[in-house]
């Protein structure tokens, strides 16, 4: 839901709430009435924004239902004591007797005052619950479609002639110059083959799977350049049990072999994955020619932009992406927090 529509919502329930607070029209003749009327109604929003904003997010939502109940039932009893000292004050103002100021308080009285402020502050519980229900049906609905969007980009990615006759040209030449090598690579075409037409049609993927198809990708461009070390690629030695939404990496990956340059002393690139905990760190370098960068597209395209869309969708707040174009040196830094609250 939009952030228009939600602050209509609340203003029409505002409206509302002075509406049943409304008594008659005697009392815009008496500024005692009016002044209590209106500070009734305004003190109405302290326990529904209390809850609101605090109590549900900070506590109902993560489950601590215990501290919930006991701060809420703390809470209500402090609210209820201070809505009927500022009616005290205003009706000792215009009285101008402040002797007996809570003369009139009773435990009665309090628990009366009490119920009125539970059920506000259970409206304003159930009014959170239920935008964030709305939001989160929103969230999924744009999934769908984003996942359909994915999946027809997946599909168009997999038939990626320009990749796989540069592989496949290579492998043929390798057969007879080094017969195992060329078996090797054969191996890790079939293994992205696999992984593109089986693994890719889940949500989320293992992040070994992940990086080892990022690998095999990486280790058969290099078949292509004449020297290798020019592309770096780290991942971890052991991979903890995590999982990852899929192809995330591919278009900062694709990015480095499309404009790196391999010529000079700053050439190549470079690719690391870190794991630390439950957050996975994944930083790409690559070097290009500035001179004759400005007649190639922008690095930073739509693929890069579908990616930062993805992530926001099934990410949320849970990932970091800084993305530096300087002095001819293309820098990707993407943090991905796998496990949410």
């Amino acid at each position: 839901m939009s952030k228009k529509n939600i602050l209509l919502l609340h203003l029409f329930l505002w409206l509302f709430a002075a509406f049943v607070n409304f008594r008659d029209f005697s009392m815009f003749s008496d500024p005692e009435k009016i002044s209590m009327y209106l500070a009734s109604t305004f003190y109405m929003a302290v326990p529904f924004y209390l809850f609101y904003f605090i109590m549900v997010p900070a506590l109902l939502e993560k489950k601590k239902y215990s501290l919930f109940f006991l701060v809420s039932i703390t809470c209500l009893c402090i609210l209820t004591f201070l809505g009927y000292s500022a009616l005290f004050l205003i009706k000792s103002i215009f009285s101008g007797e402040f002797h007996g100021f809570y003369a009139p308080y009773s435990i009665k009285m309090h628990f009366s005052g009490m119920t009125v402020i539970t059920i506000i502050a259970t409206f304003g519980s159930l009014f959170r619950i239920m935008l964030d229900w709305l939001n989160t049906m929103n969230q999924k609905e744009i999934l769908e479609k984003q996942k359909a969007v994915s999946e027809l980009a997946l599909l168009k990615s997999k038939i990626n002639p320009h990749f796989l006759f540069n592989t496949l040209n290579n492998i043929d030449v390798l057969i007879y110059e080094d017969p195992a090598k060329a078996s090797q690579s054969l191996l890790k075409l079939s293994e992205i083959m696999r992984y593109m037409s089986y693994e890719t049609a889940s949500d989320f993927v293992d992040l070994s799977k992940e990086i080892n198809y990022i690998s095999n990708i990486v280790s058969l461009y290099t078949l292509r350049i004449s020297n290798p070390d020019l592309i770096r690629l780290v991942v971890p030695e052991k991979y903890p049990d995590l999982l990852i939404a899929p192809m995330l990496f591919i278009p900062f990956v694709e990015n480095d072999f499309k404009y790196a340059t391999f010529k000079g002393d700053h050439a190549g690139f470079a690719i690391t994955f870190r794991v630390e905990g439950t957050k996975i760190n994944f930083t790409s370098e690559n070097h290009y020619d500035m001179l004759g960068r400005s007649a190639s597209p922008n690095q930073n395209g739509t693929g890069i932009a579908n990616v930062k869309r993805r992530l926001d969708l099934i990410y949320g707040k849970r990932y970091t992406l800084d993305i530096v174009d300087k002095s001819g040196l293309f820098t990707v830094d993407l943090t991905i927090e796998t496990h949410g609250d």
